[in-house]
């Protein structure tokens, strides 16, 4: 049975491995916190699975790390085992007793590649608070062992500390941390991590990261953990030899078990032998203390292994022992199979990397852009990573657009069928397919991204009202003709802004959109337009998009998210002009907001952000003790979406504390365009005499509705100019 360490060994050999289809590290502080204080009690931290074979089978991971090994071609036919169960376990346990860390000049390289929970470094406290346990002995330096405490009485004495990438290098615990001496000369080497175990037994915390030492490490080194043990127990002995002199101790009791004549010592005033027993006192604690934290790591782990013979089972195995809570899901399954095909490397970090890629902009795209157009652009500026994971609304989309494009488009159907964005077809994908239809699917989607944000003013990806309207815009942008052809891309446009304020896609979105990849491919090619019956329905659904269920006045109905996001993003899609004063003119352009674009505006510098801005101001219609946050929660007629916009942070802090009619003024006429406020708004956005403030609120609120509804109609006759609505 091997033990913790052996484990740690093998892995950092490349002979364990986690297969690239294991789930990313996902344990939190508390999860991480639980299963320490079980290992420090010496009970048992559960079983790992393991399936013996070669590196070639499976893309694979080291744990902690998200990055795929480089294996090179002559070690591919090597023996590894891959790890199907105990990832979080081995994980946690590697990252706590580890030092990732410990090359100061690449460290931050190493921070990059680590799973974000993981980008840690442990410690345990040996000093006790008043109201806690003396489990380590410290009080009178004598250690017992933890194996007879319950894991609720260690918990608290593990401390974590995060490392991050720019701050916080002043900690003596950062990898970054660079003290000098008083030439101010950086410190290094031995006085560098003398310094540190001081500041560490300052703290009371002995490092755990230095416990395991990989087999390439400098062995002639004493570990930071027991530097900081001994420095501990050096302050200890001190603080007892004082409390002796106090008449707090008694010197006899305290000794005894390190000197059995400590007594005849005392007596006789033996100096000489006193010090020796207060050593003898300091190095026996330390001694045991750290060699009951060595020993952490030389538990053994109950290890079940599967014969190389059961890798094509590897799969299934996987997915039964993890079915509760964590079974693979789609994505994991497809990654694997994509591993079988050893050239082509991990799928996984193949859409990674192409996230990260900039891509260039069609002139279709870009041809009814105002202003400066952005010639390149990067999907990673949507949020189509999510803390550098792939996200989950890619990785959907990605086996939708895959299984749509392996059974659709090659013939083997002569129908589309929901069915192809169902897992049973997902997972009927052969390897062979993966890797043929891969490339096609990451550029349809990732162009589908682009035209959201560029046309249709679809911020970050989290945002997008309806997911699966992605498939047909992609399957029509895989054709490089429809990419780069701007009438085509317009009745894509049009298709979206019909469907978004219809209605279409809130109920059977799953047939919708499988219905209009063919419907959309239609329109586009040969202009046949199956949409055209909804024109009429647009911000005129009942009990969707309609003005009574917009200005809160159909009871029955609450106003749906996609529609108040939806109308916010037509706003952006227009490039509006910020709310700025006379003068300045700044384009508030999904792509600029996207990436936070740093901008100035007389003379002050700032990020481009957004705020969802009420027009009319919440404070205006809030009661005596009552707060606008209350009032955001609340069906009132100015959280309507029809009395907000987007402008940005900077704007909202200068225009905060005025009415409308003032702010309103106090920025142009041409600033507030394709905002689609009523015009003129010096009169549009004043209270007439005969008005009760309700009236007042609906009056505009049904003005900007009309407006939004005309300027909407004219955009869809502009981009399907021969629809006959």
């Amino acid at each position: 049975m091997p033990s913790i360490k052996d484990c740690f060994d093998l892995n950092e050999q490349n002979k364990l491995v986690l297969p690239d289809f294991q789930r990313s590290y996902v344990w939190d502080f508390d999860k991480q916190k639980s299963l320490l204080s079980s290992i420090f009690t010496l009970l048992p931290m559960g079983g790992i699975l393991i399936l013996k074979g070669e590196l070639k089978e499976f893309a694979a991971k080291e744990l902690c790390f998200f990055k795929e090994l480089e294996i090179p071609d002559e070690d591919r036919s090597k023996e590894c085992y891959f790890l199907l169960d105990g990832q979080q376990r081995l994980s946690t346990i590697k990252s706590t007793f580890s030092d990732f860390f410990n090359e100061r000049e690449s460290w931050r390289n190493i921070w990059d590649n680590l799973y974000p929970k993981l980008k840690t470094r442990w410690f345990i406290r040996v000093k006790p608070t008043n109201e806690e346990d003396d489990i380590f002995g410290w009080n009178n330096l004598k250690f017992k062992g933890l194996d007879n405490l319950e894991p609720d009485q260690v918990v608290d004495f593990l401390e974590v500390k995060n490392i991050l990438k720019t701050k916080e290098l002043d900690k003596w615990y950062h990898p970054g941390f660079s003290p000098k001496d008083d030439n101010g000369i950086p410190l290094e080497g031995n006085k560098l991590r003398n310094y540190i175990a001081k500041k560490a037994s300052n703290d009371h915390l002995v490092p755990l990261y230095s416990i395991y030492q990989p087999p390439s490490s400098e062995k002639e080194v004493k570990p930071l953990h027991e530097s900081v043990l001994q420095k501990l127990a050096t302050e200890r002995v001190e603080e007892l030899q004082a409390e002796v002199r106090d008449g707090k101790k008694d010197i006899i009791e305290l000794l005894y078990e390190v000197e059995e004549d400590i007594g005849d010592y005392y007596e006789n005033n033996d100096e000489n032998a006193i010090r020796n027993a207060w050593s003898m006192l300091a190095a026996k604690w330390c001694e045991k203390v750290n060699k009951y934290l060595v020993e952490l790591i030389d538990q053994p782990i109950s290890t079940i292994e599967l014969p190389s013979d059961q890798i094509s089972r590897a799969i299934a195995i996987f997915e039964s022992i993890n079915s509760n809570p964590t079974a693979l899901d789609n994505f994991d399954i497809i990654v694997a199979k994509a591993a079988r095909n050893s050239e082509g490397g991990s799928l996984s970090l193949k859409i990674h990397n192409e996230l990260r890629k900039e891509i260039d902009i069609s002139n279709g795209i870009l041809d009814n852009i105002i202003g400066v157009k952005p010639s390149t652009w990067s999907p990673s500026v949507m949020g189509t990573l999510e803390n550098n994971e792939i996200s989950k609304t890619v990785k959907k989309q990605f086996l939708n657009l895959l299984s749509i494009f392996s059974h659709f488009t090659n013939g083997n159907d002569t129908l589309l069928k929901i069915d192809h964005i169902k897992k049973k077809k997902h997972l009927s994908l052969s390897h062979i397919q993966i890797q043929e239809n891969t490339d096609i699917v990451l550029k349809a989607l990732i162009r589908s991204f682009a035209f959201l944000q560029i046309r249709c003013g679809v911020i970050k990806l989290s945002a997008l009202p309806y997911e699966l309207m992605i498939l047909p815009i992609a399957y029509a942008l895989k054709d490089d003709n429809v990419w780069s052809n701007k009438f085509m891309i317009d009745k894509i446009e049009y298709w979206y802004w019909i469907s978004i304020f219809s209605g279409r896609y809130r109920e059977s979105q799953n047939q919708k959109c499988i219905k209009d990849i063919c419907d959309l491919q239609d329109l586009i090619i040969n202009g046949t337009n199956n949409f055209k019956s909804w024109y009429n329905n647009v911000l005129n659904e009942p009990s969707y998009s309609s003005k009574d269920v917009l200005l809160y006045k159909d009871p029955n109905h609450d106003i749906p998210s996609a529609v108040k996001i939806s109308i916010l993003q037509y706003i952006v899609s227009r490039q509006p002009y910020d709310f700025l004063p006379n003068g300045n003119r700044l384009f508030l352009n999904a792509w600029d907001i996207a990436k936070e674009k740093d901008v100035e505006v007389n003379g002050e510098s700032f990020k481009l952000k957004v705020q969802d801005h009420h027009i009319c101001p919440l404070y205006e219609v809030t009661k005596i003790g009552e707060t606008t946050a209350k009032l955001r929660n609340e069906k009132h007629i100015l959280n309507s979406p029809l009395n907000r916009t987007y402008i940005s942070a900077y704007a909202n802090s200068k225009i905060s504390s005025k009415s409308p009619a003032d702010y309103l003024t106090y920025v142009s006429n041409s600033s507030v365009r394709n905002h689609f406020l009523p015009t003129p708004f010096e009169e549009r956005y004043k209270k007439k005499s005969e008005e009760s403030e309700d009236q007042y609120y609906e009056r505009i609120l049904i003005e900007r509705y009309n407006k939004f509804v005309d300027g909407i109609k004219d955009e869809l006759d502009q981009l399907n100019p021969f629809s006959n609505h």
